[in-house]
C-alpha cells in the first residue's frame, strides 16, 4: 500500500469517527415496547388512569401507588396495543408512591426494562417521558428539562391543600428526594418511564396533584425500584383514599362536601363567595366506560375516553387535560386571594348583580414543555386561526365579537434574558407598558394601576396581571375593558389579553335599569336575561385570563423551616 493511499484511508476513518454520534439517541419506539396503560376499574367504570412500564421480567409492571384503590372487587387492568390483562399487587412502596403489579400471562411484544441510571440528572439536562394522557388515543412523549430547587424534596412542590391531605394520610414521604422538572407531566403520566437523552431510565413520573387550574408533577428517582423489588408488603395503605383525593388529576372525584371538608383554602375564602351547593357531585373529569367483565384472556372493550384535544401554537402543544368549575379550582389553589382583583373589577362594574359564578365551568389546556396552563370557558374552542392567532372561537367569542381572548408568544433575546434574571418585574412591567401604548394607538386608555402586580412561580417564572379601559374617554359610544396577563420563564414571553367591548351607552343604561337583579333566579324578564348573559360572559373572560398560570409552582413559604432543615 503506498503512502498516499494509506493517508487517505486514515483520513476517511477519522472522518467516520468524528461523524459517529458519541451517544445513542433516545428511541421512543423502543421504549414503547416497555410502556403500558394502567386502568383501575370499579363497578364497571374506570376510576383511575395512569401509565406503567414492564420491569425486569415479562409479568411485572411498575406504576404509581396513588392510582390504586382499596375498594372491594376493584380490578387493575394492564393495556398494551389494545390487548389487556388483569393484574394483582405483589408489593408496594408507599413512601415513594410506587407499586409493583403482576400479570399471569404476559402480552407478546413486551420488552422489559432491566436497568437504570444511578446518577442524578444535572440542571438543564433534557429528559423525556412516555405515557398516556387520560384522553389520548395512544401514548406520546413529553420533552422536559431538569430544573433546580433546594432542597429538592417533594414538600417544596406541594400546594397547601395537597400538603395537608398527604400529611394526614401518612403515606407519601413529604421529605422524599425527587427530581424537579421545568415543565409538567400531563394527567395520566403518573407511573411513566422517564429517560435521559440516551433512553436510559432515570426515574418514574409522578404527580396529578392540583393547584387551582395548574398541576404539580415530579420524578421519583429510579433507585427506589431496588426497594420496591425487595418490598414484602402487598397490602394497600389504610389511608390510601385520603392520598387519592389529593391526586385528583389522575383519579376520580368524590362528593363536593368531601372537597369542602378537606380544603382549608376554600374555607378561608368563603367570606368572599356566595353560598355553594353542598350536594353537587364533581363529575367534570370522570372517565366513563361501558360495563364489562374483565377476564384473564383478551377482550375488546371499547374504552370511551373523554375527547382528546390538542392545539399546536408556535413552540407550544396545548393539550386539554380536564374540565373544572370555579369552585373546584378555588378548593385546591394555593392563592385563593388572587381572585380578589377579578372580583374588584366585577363589583365595580356590576355592583348589585348576583351571578352564580361558583359553578362556571372551564376547560384546562396544559403545555408540558414550558409548563404553562391556559384556562378557557367550557364549550369555547381554543384554536389557531388562518392568520396564526391563538384565540377562542365559539358562542359569542371571536376576533370581532364582544368577548375575545387573544394569546401571543415570542422568544426573548439574550440581552433581555439578563434583565429578567436580575429583575423579572422590570421586564414584565415594560411589557405591560408596551401593551398599554399599543392600546392607546387606537384609543384613550387608562390603567387600573392598583391591579398591577407580579407573582413568582420559582425557577425564573413570573406572571404579571393588570387591567385597562377607555371608560373615561369623551365623545365615544363604545368602550372596552382589557384584562392583561404576561408570563415569562426567562427564555419565552407569553401574553394573554381578555377584550371586552360589549360596553356601549345602551349597555350601561340597561345595567343601571336592572341593578339588583339576581341572575340565578328562575324567572327573569328578557331585559334581565340579556344583561345577565353579558355579565356572566364578561366574568368568565376575566377569570379565564387570570387563571393563565404555570405548573410546578415552588412553595417556599408553605414548607416549614424544620422540614427543610431535616431534608438538607
Amino acid at each position: 500500500m503506498n503512502v498516499i493511499k494509506f493517508v487517505l484511508i486514515q483520513v476517511c476513518l477519522l472522518g467516520l469517527l468524528l461523524s459517529t454520534p458519541t451517544r445513542a439517541d433516545f428511541d421512543p419506539e423502543l421504549l414503547s415496547k416497555s410502556t403500558v396503560r394502567i386502568l383501575v376499574k370499579y363497578k364497571g367504570r374506570i376510576i383511575s388512569a395512569a401509565t406503567g412500564f414492564v420491569w425486569k421480567n415479562n409479568n411485572h409492571i411498575v406504576t404509581s401507588l396513588h392510582v390504586m384503590s382499596d375498594r372491594p372487587r376493584t380490578k387493575i387492568i394492564v393495556e398494551f396495543e389494545r390487548k389487556k390483562r388483569l393484574a394483582t399487587i405483589i408489593s408496594v412502596l408507599p413512601n415513594a408512591d410506587l407499586v409493583l403489579l403482576e400479570v399471569k400471562k404476559p402480552i407478546a411484544g413486551w420488552l422489559p426494562l432491566s436497568a437504570y441510571k444511578k446518577d442524578k440528572p444535572k440542571f438543564k439536562d433534557e429528559v423525556s417521558a412516555l405515557g398516556f394522557n387520560k384522553g389520548s388515543p395512544g401514548m406520546s412523549t413529553r420533552a422536559l428539562t431538569k430544573g433546580f430547587i433546594k432542597p429538592e424534596v417533594l414538600a417544596m412542590l406541594l400546594p397547601p391543600d395537597a400538603l395537608n391531605k398527604l400529611q394526614k394520610s401518612k403515606v407519601l414521604d413529604l421529605k422524599l428526594p425527587i427530581y424537579y422538572l421545568d415543565g409538567s407531566l400531563l394527567p395520566g403520566y403518573s407511573g411513566s418511564p422517564i429517560v435521559d437523552t440516551n433512553g436510559v431510565l432515570i426515574g418514574i413520573g409522578d404527580g396529578g396533584l392540583e393547584n387551582g387550574a395548574s398541576g404539580v408533577s415530579w420524578v421519583i428517582p429510579a433507585l427506589h425500584l431496588d426497594h420496591l423489588d425487595k418490598a414484602t408488603v402487598a397490602e394497600l395503605p389504610i389511608s390510601l383514599e385520603t392520598t387519592r383525593q389529593a391526586f385528583s388529576a389522575d383519579t376520580e372525584f368524590g362528593p363536593l362536601e368531601n372537597a369542602i371538608a378537606n380544603s382549608g383554602a376554600l374555607k378561608s375564602n368563603l367570606n368572599t363567595l356566595y353560598q355553594m351547593l353542598s350536594n353537587t357531585l364533581l363529575t367534570a373529569n370522570k372517565l366513563i366506560f361501558p360495563q364489562a367483565n374483565a377476564e384473564e384472556s383478551d377482550y375488546d372493550e371499547a374504552l370511551q375516553l373523554e375527547e382528546y384535544k390538542e392545539v399546536i401554537y408556535d413552540r407550544f402543544t396545548f393539550v386539554k387535560t380536564k374540565s373544572r368549575s370555579y369552585q373546584q379550582m378555588l378548593a385546591s389553589t394555593s392563592d385563593p386571594k388572587g381572585f380578589e382583583k377579578v372580583f374588584e373589577i366585577y363589583q365595580h362594574l356590576f355592583d348589585g348583580y348576583r351571578v352564580g359564578y361558583e359553578d362556571f365551568m372551564f376547560d384546562i389546556y396544559e403545555d408540558g414543555g414550558m409548563g404553562l396552563n391556559i384556562t378557557v370557558p367550557s364549550g369555547v374552542n381554543l384554536t389557531v386561526d388562518k392568520d396564526n392567532y391563538l384565540l377562542l372561537e365559539g358562542d359569542m367569542f371571536c376576533r370581532t365579537c364582544p368577548y375575545e381572548i387573544q394569546y401571543f408568544v415570542r422568544n426573548i433575546e439574550k440581552h433581555e434574558q439578563a434583565t429578567i434574571k436580575k429583575s423579572p418585574a422590570t421586564f414584565l412591567n415594560r411589557m405591560a407598558d408596551e401593551h398599554w401604548e399599543e392600546l392607546n394607538e387606537e384609543g384613550d386608555y387608562n390603567e387600573y394601576s392598583e391591579f398591577r402586580g407580579t407573582q413568582d412561580f420559582g425557577n425564573n417564572r413570573h406572571i404579571l396581571r393588570t387591567a385597562f379601559s377607555d371608560f373615561h374617554a369623551d365623545y365615544q359610544h363604545n368602550f372596552e375593558l382589557n384584562y392583561y396577563t404576561a408570563a415569562t420563564n426567562k427564555k419565552t414571553w407569553f401574553q394573554v389579553q381578555g377584550i371586552l367591548n360589549k360596553f356601549d351607552r345602551r349597555f350601561f343604561k340597561n345595567r343601571d335599569k336592572y341593578k339588583g337583579t339576581d341572575c340565578r333566579a328562575a324567572t327573569l324578564s328578557k331585559g334581565q336575561m340579556d344583561i345577565c348573559q353579558s355579565i356572566e360572559a364578561m366574568l368568565k373572560v376575566l377569570m379565564a385570563v387570570h387563571l393563565t398560570s404555570f405548573s410546578n409552582t415552588l412553595f417556599y413559604e408553605q414548607v416549614s423551616n424544620n422540614l427543610i432543615n431535616q431534608c438538607e
